[in-house]
This record gives structure tokens, sequence and C-alpha cells, in this order.
């Protein structure tokens, strides 16, 4: 059995409330720790005191966007080496180079969330360790 000290956690950082729940709720059911961010200035300090081992970043948010949230990342914290995964109901490939571009690892489309998420965190999580 797994301790709760051993669960790896994710930080999702989503404006939408029912995306937000559908995927804590999915993660934490997969074993988990998850948080939540609502706003990217809240996801910036999340990740500085939650220390997740992935982070699930939505593009449209208030205050800051998921391109602000790394373009923030990666000034403020070159060294961190956080795995994070784009997630966006923008089909736009201007998007993907971007956030690629800017340090994100992966770019999920909302549609593709319920059937892709579990195995893609695994596979982030893995090329990390």
């Amino acid at each position: 059995m797994m301790k709760w000290s051993d669960r790896k956690r994710v930080l999702i950082a989503e404006d939408d409330g029912l995306v937000r729940e559908t995927l804590r709720t999915r993660l934490s059911v997969a074993g988990y720790d998850v948080h939540v961010a609502r706003t990217g200035t809240e996801a910036l300090q999340r990740v500085l005191t939650v220390q997740p081992h992935v982070l699930v970043l939505d593009i449209n948010m208030p205050e800051l966007d998921g391109f602000g949230v790394l373009e923030a990342l990666r000034l403020d914290h070159p060294d961190l080496k956080l795995p994070v995964m784009m997630l966006s109901a923008r089909r736009n490939e201007d998007d993907v180079k971007r956030a690629i571009s800017l340090g994100a690892r992966d770019y999920v489309l909302k549609a593709q969330a319920e059937t892709d998420l579990l195995g893609r965190i695994q596979r982030l999580l893995r090329k990390a360790a």
C-alpha cells in the first residue's frame, strides 16, 4: 500500500470550476495528491508552496495566463525542473509551439483530457525521474 507521503503531487491551474473539479477527482481517484489554483498568479504561488511533481496548466486564466506563468517560472526559477502539461480548448498550432518554446513538455486539448490525462501525467513523471 502506498503511503500518503509517497503520492505524487499534481497542481492543476484551471479557472473553469467544472473542468478543475473533474480533473481533481480523476487524479485523486488515481492516487495523486492533487492541489488546485484558479488563476495564474495563484498557480505561481502554489508551485512554490506545494512543490508539485507535475503542473497541469490552462492557457486562458485570469490575472496571468498560462504563457505568463511559464515565462515567470523560467525567469524567476530557472533551475526548477517542473514538468508542465498545457491544457487548452485552443487548437492553434502557434499556441502549441509557444507553449513548448516556453518549457511545456506536453499540450493536451481539453476535449482529450478525459481520456489522455492519466497516461500523459505518468509519462511526464517517468521522464522527470
